[in-house]
């Protein structure tokens, strides 16, 4: 009884006060009443009343005021709103986009109005964020030495490029948006484009054979050789030649290997390839869409054409699953190209280039030991027989 007396008398009292006065009053009303009741939905609904009824009872007083002063009311009332461009200076440092999202904002609720002006805001908002994932953020990573950390090559001077791979982390999702973006990241990672050079190497192909037909050149076990006599070591036939004594080999049944690191023997511009293996860091790609998917299938293709290898990095389960679901493998893209970190797929293509050069030194071993004529002479084995004729003779004196 006694609370229910002091609430109806504070009710009275705060019906006299201004309507300042009353909003203030009326929000210590409700953290009076959470803290005595317990009750936030008594303590809202009761200070709501207490609000609704002030404004209907004096909503009459202000009708007859002029626009004037209820526009310095308003203005009075939005005085921190208009403090905030001060600002906007601050937030141009911070972030530009949103920055220009707030001015838009300002400047669309001055002139079309605030319900306008605020949808017209929220548009341009939605705007802006379709233009970022159009062109997505992404860089070149070199391995800082001594360390499996990697980071960008651009905003860091002490990082270490693997030599003949190229890493590129793509920090966005891949859907059919920011295709185009994905591949022009991958252009300028690389260095060149990958159909490009694919069609120069087709259009060199195909002017070797020429040449090849009308006697100019002739494939041969070393490569090769024009009717100059001049050997050109950028060609090599996939083939082993059966006689040794033959160099003619007839083209149509003989397919040529051919180093495009070196001189070519025709006038066309090939572009260089240097490297053998393109990494991509996916840690911060989110999903991907079918038309993603199918884009990185083309990808990896158009790169094995060229002889590059592409391996996937730090990928997520979930989009692993996606990959699968998708079709992406097949025979000649197989999981064995993902790994758990950069810095595995990095020590697996080091591990691949020493094994590769560990072969090549075994076979040119073996190339030397046929090309030469002469018998080996094995100077162990005589000494070891020398060594036993001693040891014969010694044993026949003791005999004797």
């Amino acid at each position: 009884m006694d609370l229910r007396r002091a609430f109806l008398s504070a009710m009275v009292k705060f019906l006299k006060l201004p309507l300042p006065l009353l909003l203030s009053v009326g929000r210590a009303l409700s953290r009076r009443l959470w803290n005595r009741w317990r009750r936030e939905e008594i303590a809202g609904i009761i200070s709501a009343g207490i609000v609704m009824v002030a404004i209907v009872a004096l909503g009459k007083l202000l009708e007859p005021l002029q626009k004037s002063v209820l526009a310095a009311v308003v203005i009075a009332n939005l005085k921190g709103m208009f403090m905030q461009v001060c600002d906007v200076p601050r937030l141009w440092r911070q972030n530009k986009t949103d920055a220009v999202i707030w001015v838009f904002t300002c400047v669309a609720s001055i002139i079309l109005g605030l319900d306008l002006g605020l949808l017209a805001g929220l548009v341009f908002g939605l705007l802006t964020v379709v233009l970022r994932i159009q062109f997505p953020s992404w860089s070149s990573l070199g391995i800082i030495p001594t360390t499996d950390i990697y980071k960008s090559t651009k905003n860091y001077k002490n990082v270490e490029e693997p030599e003949g791979v190229k890493i590129l982390r793509f920090s966005s999702p891949i859907f059919y948006g920011n295709v185009d973006g994905f591949k022009k990241c991958i252009k300028s990672t690389v260095g060149f484009d990958a159909i490009r050079v694919y069609n120069k190497r087709m259009k060199a192909l195909r002017k070797i054979r020429k040449l090849i037909q009308k006697g100019q050149l002739r494939a041969t076990k070393n490569g090769i050789i024009s009717n100059a006599g001049s050997a050109n070591s950028a060609f090599e036939p996939d083939e082993d030649i059966g006689d040794p004594e033959e160099l003619d080999v007839p083209t149509k049944e003989i397919e040529i290997r051919v180093d495009w690191n070196s001189e070519l023997p025709v006038k066309v511009n090939v572009p260089k390839v240097p490297i053998h293996s393109l990494v991509l860091d996916c840690g911060a790609i989110s999903f991907l869409d079918v038309v993603g998917v199918r884009s990185l299938r083309v990808v990896v293709k158009e790169f094995q054409r060229i002889d590059v290898n592409v391996y996937f990095a730090s990928l997520q389960d979930h989009v692993i699953e996606k990959l699968e679901k998708c079709g992406f493998f097949s025979d000649n893209i197989r999981k064995d190209i993902f790994f758990l970190t950069v810095h595995d797929a990095v020590l697996h293509l080091q591990n691949q280039v020493k094994s590769r050069e560990g072969q090549d030194s075994i076979l040119e071993m073996i190339t030397l030991i046929q090309d030469c004529k002469d018998p080996l002479e094995l100077m162990e084995a005589e000494l070891i027989e020398e060594e036993l004729d001693v040891q014969n003779e010694a044993m026949r004196r003791l005999a004797s």
